[in-house]
């Protein structure tokens, strides 16, 4: 059982496809690497793993989000083994609402402010994260009583231009503090160009916290637009900046934020994922007899 968490298994080196569907054929001519030239070192990474998947007739591909799902099918190096579908899980037990008021106390955030949650690993170096339409989109925001809490990073050591007053919080090492801090803010924002299950998101929306971020790949399958939070249109800053403010001000807030913990407890809880492992493990061992 081969779980994918990115693209790395079907294609010839990268971890993050982006446009590119080369996948679908034998790679080569890759965008990622520059190249024009067919046999080039994508293509002899693709060959080496064709050589080796075809030797793996028991194989079961997992994939954690509709999207890898789909793309593992149409691919030519994995579309002939099993696919399935089973997404990362979440422990509903420990990521549960905590008072929002006592929450702030903790962190010592404001109580009387909005409070937008942005987290990634180095999100100014990697594109992905989409840290870039994040400044845009917030600067779109004319709500002064808004400010931004960032998680995963610490203080830069040159301002960043966001307008709205930035709390950085840093790395977070443990369940407790993320249970916390996702039950502090009113909303998170995911604006990544790509995500195979992105496990911030599911997180908070088990915290009771709804996100907006861009509907695309493996975000479908956690946020619900206008249900538990909000899809803006791929990668439009103004739409993205158009959901913050429509979760902040929406006057169905208290029902957003049941949505979202109820979609996670009911599709994504640890309890139903290790289940359906334990069906899949079954049936192969069945199978191999």
């Amino acid at each position: 059982v081969w779980t994918l968490h990115d693209n790395w298994a079907f294609t010839g080196g990268c971890h993050i496809m982006w446009e590119c569907e080369k996948f679908k054929m034998k790679c080569g001519g890759c965008p990622r690497l520059g190249s024009d030239r067919d046999k080039d070192l994508s293509r002899r990474v693709f060959n080496r793993k064709e050589k080796t998947y075809k030797k793996l007739s028991s194989l079961v591909v997992v994939g954690l989000s509709k999207w890898i799902t789909n793309c593992v099918k149409e691919s030519t190096l994995l579309k002939n083994h099993e696919v399935i579908n089973i997404p990362n899980p979440i422990d509903t037990n420990i990521f549960k609402p905590l008072d929002k008021k006592h929450a702030r106390l903790l962190w010592n955030l404001p109580t009387n402010k909005k409070l937008v949650l942005f987290g990634a690993m180095s999100a100014t170096s990697d594109i992905n994260k989409g840290f870039k339409e994040l400044i845009k989109s917030l600067d779109l925001l004319n709500d002064d009583n808004i400010e931004l809490v960032i998680f995963g990073s610490s203080k830069p050591k040159e301002k960043q231009p966001f307008k709205q007053k930035t709390h950085y919080l840093g790395h977070l090492h443990d369940d407790a503090s993320l249970v916390s801090l996702y039950s502090a803010v009113d909303l998170m924002v995911v604006p990544s160009l790509q995500e195979t299950l992105p496990q911030t998101a599911s997180e908070a929306m088990a915290c009771g916290t709804p996100v907006v971020a861009f509907a695309h790949t493996g975000l479908f399958d956690i946020v619900e637009h206008k249900k538990t939070g909000f899809l803006a249109k791929p990668f439009k800053e103004d739409d993205l900046a158009e959901g913050i403010e429509w979760v902040l001000n929406s006057s169905n807030y208290d029902d957003l934020c049941f949505n979202a913990r109820d979609k996670i407890v009911k599709e994504f809880d640890s309890v139903f994922i290790s289940n359906r492992y334990i069906d899949l493990y079954k049936q192969m061992l069945l199978n191999n007899k």
